[in-house]
């Protein structure tokens, strides 16, 4: 069989994978001069490694990029940002996709960050902001992927469990237990610290408009109990909370100028299945 050319460059085992994590834990004090070039090296790192490739291969399997991207763009304000999905595989194949698509310039970078992760602090600031939003998440996404590959093996191999002595037939069978698994949506560091952002815009949206004070307090005191809840990762305790903060907005002296930052807030939480 006639092996492709590229195939020579192609390395196994598990070198890239760490050059891969250490290129993206240094992303964000990447000077943004020299963040193209720093985006390229990274792609160039997972198009060289056999295992890499075989994770993104798998994400991007029916991913739809196009369709994806405009999703992840969030209102917040009077601007856009961006919420990479929150599933792993499609995290992965999202943050590949971008960051292709930045490469060969199909994305103009410095727009992208300037429209969706601007800041006053400047555009290397901005980067950094991109690189805390996309590029960690999708470090933490490829080493969870990973872990589980690896977790996968070790358990098809595990002795079976040894057979228990079947009971008399004198005595009655117990019914098996019924496990009930509640499944509560993974936020990340960066996902908290973006949704407590977002609780924080509504206080300081209501100190600028002149809240009565004794509102003001009310906000504060709904407003802590949904952080908090936002810090626990608690699914049902995060609805609940904000259910409550929502609820006490609608009701007071300023619902129609902070409606638009909680719809931004509750649209946040339901892109991270909240």
């Amino acid at each position: 069989m006639e092996t492709n050319e590229l195939d020579k460059y192609i390395e196994d085992g598990y070198g890239p994978v760490e050059r891969f994590y250490k290129a993206c834990e240094e992303m964000p004090t990447v000077k943004f001069i020299l963040a193209e070039r720093k985006i390229s090296e990274l792609l160039m790192t997972v198009a060289t490694s056999s295992v890499l490739q075989s994770v993104v291969s798998a994400a991007a399997r029916g991913f739809d990029f196009r369709t994806a991207l405009s999703r992840s763009r969030i209102r917040t304000g009077k601007r856009y940002s961006i919420l990479p999905p929150a599933p792993r595989r499609e995290l992965i194949a999202y943050a590949m996709n971008l960051l292709y698509a930045i490469d060969v310039k199909a994305i103009p970078l410095q727009e992208f960050i300037e429209e969706y992760y601007w800041s006053p602090n400047g555009i290397n600031f901005s980067f950094k902001l991109f690189a805390h939003g996309v590029i960690l998440p999708l470090k933490a996404s490829v080493e969870a992927e990973l872990a589980e590959r690896d977790a996968l093996p070790e358990l098809l191999d595990a002795p079976a469990a040894p057979s228990q002595p079947e009971a008399e037939e004198s005595e009655p069978k117990r019914p098996a237990p019924v496990i009930t698994v509640t499944v509560t949506p993974a936020l990340s560091e960066v996902a908290v610290a973006d949704l407590i952002e977002r609780i924080a815009d509504v206080c300081d949206a209501a100190d600028a408009e002149g809240c009565p004070e004794e509102e003001k307090k009310a906000l504060y005191a709904v407003s802590t109990a949904l952080a908090e809840s936002v810090k626990s990762c608690d699914a049902v305790r995060i609805r609940t909370d904000f259910d409550a903060f929502a609820e006490f907005v609608r009701g007071s002296s300023l619902a129609g100028r902070l409606s638009e930052s909680t719809d931004n807030l509750n649209e946040t939480l339901e892109h991270y299945g909240i």
